[in-house]
């Protein structure tokens, strides 16, 4: 049996935590969660997870994207935020090593879609590098 695919969901909404975590459980992956980037930075390292679901603002405005930037590289990261749309605009997220953004509200089938995509993309990228 195949161990579940682990998500990183990292927003500093209690509720959008909450429900993300139970879509995502209910659709079969084992899933954590942290409040901030120092929160993330530590589960990251100590659970090493398929993909990280982050939000853009959370402890500063450009939290997120100072994340994104320092880790996207190590792990497959997906941009949240209720400004996606203002924010490919102001930031160009071409340049970071990121998935892809989703808009906040997060319709559950454009999530599970997403994170699909995203852990199939990575793992066919570690399978390429062995």
């Amino acid at each position: 049996m195949s161990e579940k695919p682990s998500i990183l969901i990292v927003d500093d909404d209690p509720d959008f935590r909450l429900t993300t975590k139970l879509v995502l459980e209910g659709a079969g992956y084992e899933v954590l969660t942290a409040i901030d980037s120092n929160e993330a930075e530590t589960a990251a390292a100590e659970h090493r997870p398929d993909l990280i679901l982050l939000d853009v603002i959370m402890e500063e405005v450009d939290a997120g994207f100072v994340f994104a930037e320092r880790y996207g590289n190590t792990y497959p990261i997906v941009l949240l935020s209720s400004i996606a749309n203002s924010s490919v605009k102001i930031f160009d997220i071409h340049e970071l090593p990121v998935r892809g953004i989703l808009q906040k509200p997060i319709q559950p089938d454009a999530l599970l879609e997403t994170v699909k995509n995203a852990i199939a993309a990575s793992t066919e990228k570690k399978e390429e590098q062995s």
